[in-house]
């Protein structure tokens, strides 16, 4: 931890994948995946998909994989799955709806909660300190499929306020969703302290101007400028404390 005093923090935002919860079983890269979660959605609209369609639906998900090629222009899912449709010659737009479910509930099987995140938030919310989610979705992933996510992990109803990047219309770095973020928790940038596990988390919340954590959960050492690195949310409060008395 990076013993830098800087005073007046009245919030907190987290990142959520990797940071709060995660999927069991199921790479950040998506990619290996492509396959099964497309075998989903044929099921659900399209049985009789080749499997030339199939390798054309695997090259659209792979044009929008941020792992692959990252952006910081938000597309939507119904975008996303739409194209896929589009190659199974599958043009009714009340189907799109029903690919968008097939191909994030086949991810959404396996949910679950960091050991240290929901005693970390329920001593923060104990404290009376607002705390907020800004959190990157992968292919244009809908909030509702984000609550459900929360709901499984068992962390609804912690939190104040969340912002994903759909309705942002951004990615991180971007520092827009944090200024967004620090308005719906009632307070500036620059006081608020974002907590994030990836280089991007840390920059974007540079640019705002807040107040920049790294989770480093592996001590792998990472330095992006953030003005604290800690291993594990247990810390959050300690910083929060010292950095306002």
């Amino acid at each position: 931890m990076k013993a830098n005093r800087l005073m007046n923090i009245r919030g907190i935002g987290f990142d959520l994948g990797e940071t709060l919860i995660f999927y069991r079983d199921t790479p950040l890269n998506w990619a290996a995946l492509y396959p099964d979660a497309l075998r989903s959605v044929a099921t659900a609209c399209a049985p009789r998909v080749t499997e030339q369609q199939m390798e054309m639906a695997t090259a659209v998900l792979s044009r929008y994989n941020t792992r692959i090629t990252p952006r910081t222009c938000e597309v939507s899912a119904v975008t996303i799955l739409g194209e896929v449709l589009q190659q199974w010659g599958v043009d009714a737009p009340d189907q799109r709806s029903v690919a968008v479910e097939a191909f994030f509930g086949f991810f959404q099987q396996n949910m679950a909660a960091y050991p240290d995140t929901n005693s970390a938030l329920k001593s923060l919310r104990q404290h009376g300190i607002p705390v907020g989610i800004l959190t990157d979705v992968p292919y244009g992933m809908p909030r509702d499929f984000v609550e459900r996510d929360i709901e499984r992990a068992g962390v609804a109803g912690l939190f104040n306020s969340l912002l994903t990047s759909v309705e942002v219309g951004v990615r991180k770095p971007e520092p827009a969703g944090y200024r967004m973020l620090a308005d719906q928790l009632g307070i500036v940038p620059s006081e608020m302290m974002y907590v994030g596990n990836e280089p991007k988390d840390v920059i974007g919340a540079l640019q705002a101007g807040a107040v920049a954590v790294f989770l480093d959960r592996s001590t792998a050492g990472g330095q992006y400028g953030q003005q604290f690195t800690i291993e594990t949310l247990s810390q959050i409060h300690g910083i929060f404390v010292s950095l306002n008395s």
